[in-house]
This record gives structure tokens, sequence and C-alpha cells, in this order.
């Protein structure tokens, strides 16, 4: 039961080696400084999955907006045993915070959809003005964003991806130049991973994955953004348990301490910083 915390102290020891060469890290440090990076996410929590590259880009003196789509008020758990309704929404909202902190990147910004009601047709047109408006207000050189699969198909996610995209796509320019979506590479799943929770179970076995060729974004991190990551992730207390915590770290532990992602309208080469 202790090995998703084994894969978590293995993947710290694998990093810890790597980093006796940071000619490469202290390259991407100087040429990132002054670039800009908006992740839009549904939920507080959907972050959890990129959290070690923000935490790399941040120490990169990269600005970072993470905007979240809805309030996140029906996140109902049972650990935590709080009601649907304003006062899970005002805890999420704190979480966020919480998590904006640590990593050490901008407040959040709140768009205050109702969790699970983005489908309906006043919201997704009034969506589509928001985000144009937040990439005319923060002109971000690139914006993360999950794929069509939405991780593993809530509608709110794919929802906001597709709107992110319709947008993007009409706004791009010089300084608005990509949109990556976040990917998982079927080539890394375990379906026998040992985890320790059905929550975690679950999600592991519900990932909507992408062939490893067309994630052609992959971003490296070090120990110190790892467990950075997993610092700031275990600020959504009322979503996870420190063992629903571990195991989603055990999850990405399979991707061998890279993040994938792929352009929103494909490519062929490699890379390894996500303003190349």
């Amino acid at each position: 039961m202790k090995k998703p915390l084994l894969i978590f102290t293995a993947i710290l020891l694998l990093f810890s080696c790597k980093e006796q060469n940071g000619t490469k890290q202290e390259s991407g440090l100087a040429s990132n400084k002054d670039k800009s990076l908006m992740v839009i996410f549904a939920h507080p929590d959907d972050e959890i999955v990129i959290s070690p590259i923000l935490s790399k880009y941040a120490n990169e003196g990269v600005t970072i907006h993470s905007v979240i789509v809805t309030d996140g008020s029906k996140g109902v758990t049972p650990h935590a045993n709080i009601p649907a309704g304003d006062a899970l929404a005002k805890v999420r909202s704190e979480e966020a915070l919480c998590v904006t902190k640590t990593l050490g990147i901008a407040p959040p910004i709140f768009l205050n959809y109702m969790d699970g009601d983005l489908a309906l047709k006043e919201n997704i047109y009034t969506l589509d003005d928001k985000i144009d408006s937040l990439f005319t207000k923060y002109q971000p050189d690139v914006v993360i964003t999950f794929g069509p699969g939405g991780q593993y198909g809530h509608p709110d996610h794919r929802i906001v991806s597709n709107i992110v995209t319709e947008v993007f796509q009409r706004k791009a320019s010089e300084s608005l130049q990509q949109l990556l979506y976040y990917g998982f590479p079927n080539e890394a799943v375990d379906k026998g991973l040992d985890l320790k929770t059905d929550l975690v179970k679950w999600m592991n076995d519900n990932l909507k994955t992408t062939q490893k060729r067309f994630l052609t974004y992959r971003i490296p991190f070090d120990a110190q953004n790892l467990k950075l990551g997993k610092e700031a992730s275990s600020c959504h207390k009322s979503q996870y348990t420190p063992d629903d915590i571990d195991d989603l770290f055990a999850i990405m532990g399979q991707t061998g301490g890279l993040i994938y992602f792929r352009p929103w309208n494909g490519s062929s080469a490699i890379k390894d910083n996500i303003f190349d």
C-alpha cells in the first residue's frame, strides 16, 4: 500500500541526479523571464496535473495567471462533508488562493459559473466573451487547457476546452502565440498501478489518453518543482485526502519527469519549453 509514496521518493532521487547538469535550465530561466502563461480550467483543483511545471515556470520568472471557470460548488466529497452550494464554493475559492500562494503565481481569476452548468446556452455565449476579454487584458504568450477529452471526460472540462480553442483561433496574434492541450500518453498508462483510493483508481481507469507521438511538447521538471506542486495540490483539502494526493502523484510519476502537451493545431517537432 506504500507503493505510491515509494514511486514519489524514487522520482525525487532521479531528479536529484539530473539536477547536477543545470546549464540548459539556466538558459531557459533567462529566455522565459518576460513571458506570460495563462492556464484555463473548469474547476479549482484541475491544475494539479500540471502543478510541477507551474512551479517550474514561476521560478523562471514567468507571469502565470490561473483562470477558474466554475465555482466548484457541487464538488461534494464524503471526507469533507461540506454540502453543495455557497459554503463549498467559498472553501474551494480559498483553496485555489492557497495553491497560487504556494506556487508563487498571481491570484486566481474566478469566473464564477455554476459548477456543472456550463452546457447551458447562455453560459456558452457569455463564457466566449469572458475568455476573449481575458486574452485582450492579459495578453498571454501561451495558454494551457485540457484537450477535447477533458482529462477523464468531464463535460465542464470539455466545454472549457472547446470555447478556449474557439476564442484562441479567433484571437491568436504575435503576442498570443500558442494554445497547448494537456495530455497523458497512452504508452504511460499502467492499469495495474497500486493505488490506495477508489477515487484516483477511477480517474486512472478513465483517463482520456493521447498517443505519445501527438504530444510533442514534453516539459521536464525537477525535484523541487515536484515537491512544491504536491504541496500546492494538498491545498485542495475539500476534494482530496492525503492518500488521494499520493495516488495522483503516483500517476504523474508514470511519465518519467515530463508533463506532456500538444499544440491545438498539431506539430511534429519535439519541444521541451512551452514558449518555443
